[in-house]
């Protein structure tokens, strides 16, 4: 299995990791290491990674960073639809697996 990151996700890991890099060389590096860590257990997993957040989608939870992952799998990709701030709307990023 392979992944792939939509590029919504990708802009939003993007702005995460650059803010946390502005606050600290050691939380950037620890986020984007939370977010491979993350990719890795959907790949080894995935129908059972993190938990249920829509009817073909997953979310795994960043702790202790205020984020989660969102993916769902086609065929032999997970695609990454979101790196979701907790802050925002749930299921804001739905269209995207619509329009993936």
């Amino acid at each position: 299995m392979t992944f792939e990151f939509l590029y919504p996700a990708t802009r939003e890991f993007e702005e995460a990791f650059d803010w946390y890099a502005h606050r600290s060389a050691r939380a950037a590096e620890g986020f984007r290491a939370k977010v491979r860590e993350a990719i890795q257990r959907a790949m080894e997993n995935p129908t059972s990674a993190g938990f249920p957040a829509g009817k073909r989608s997953r979310k795994i939870l960043l702790d202790p960073y205020r984020y989660g992952l969102v993916y769902f799998v086609h065929r032999d990709f997970l695609y990454v639809v979101a790196i979701a701030p907790n802050r925002k709307p749930p299921r804001y990023w739905v269209r995207r697996i619509k329009n993936a």
